[in-house]
């Protein structure tokens, strides 16, 4: 969304509702009487709704911080679904892989936070990282061998881009140019 604005939420009793939480997102999904993987996907389609910005600027944002700015990473909006999920009563597996091949990233950004959700007796990968995500049905395909996330996943990761953010924020304030697409970009769209 090029506003900025998060928008509200369409109820099946054709009101709307503002979504600015985990928790209006726990409320809406539960509104929706929806069940399964139909309640997957409504959860996810709402938090990349709520997403306006990729961002790697806000890496020490908590996910439900990150939701409500409405900018974040892999590791904030999927740990954000994550903690709905799970409050929906969905078991939940947060997953990363150090390289997937996805749009067009440096070779330095190309890790990759999600989900991996059971439900019907199958676990299927999720990730609210672009519109047209589903269930089963992700934008990216992992290369190397996928691995339980961590804390210490976590803070391997953030340590590790920050540095090269932080380099790449000067470099570009120091040229007058815009920062890279890979670092700040309209949320769900290419880098």
């Amino acid at each position: 969304m090029s506003d900025g604005q998060i928008p509200d939420h369409q109820m099946t009793d054709g009101g709307s509702t503002p979504l600015r939480t985990v928790d209006d997102v726990v409320d809406a999904c539960r509104a929706s009487g929806l069940q399964g993987w139909p309640l997957v996907d409504l959860a996810t389609s709402l938090v990349h709704r709520m997403y306006t910005r990729y961002s790697c600027w806000h890496l020490w944002l908590s996910p439900a911080r990150s939701l409500a700015a409405g900018q974040g990473c892999s590791t904030q909006y999927n740990l954000a679904l994550a903690q709905i999920l799970r409050r929906l009563g969905l078991s939940v597996h947060v997953v990363h892989a150090s390289r997937v091949r996805m749009e067009h990233h440096p070779w330095f950004h190309t890790g990759h936070t999600w989900l991996q959700v059971v439900c019907e007796g199958r676990r299927l990968d999720v990730c609210a990282s672009r519109p047209g995500n589903r269930a089963g049905e992700v934008a990216f395909v992992p290369i190397t061998e996928v691995r339980p996330f961590r804390r210490l996943t976590h803070l391997d990761t953030t340590l590790a881009l920050a540095p090269i953010v932080v380099a790449g924020w000067w470099r570009s304030r120091l040229q007058r140019r815009p920062v890279p697409r890979w670092m700040y970009r309209p949320f769900g769209q290419s880098a």
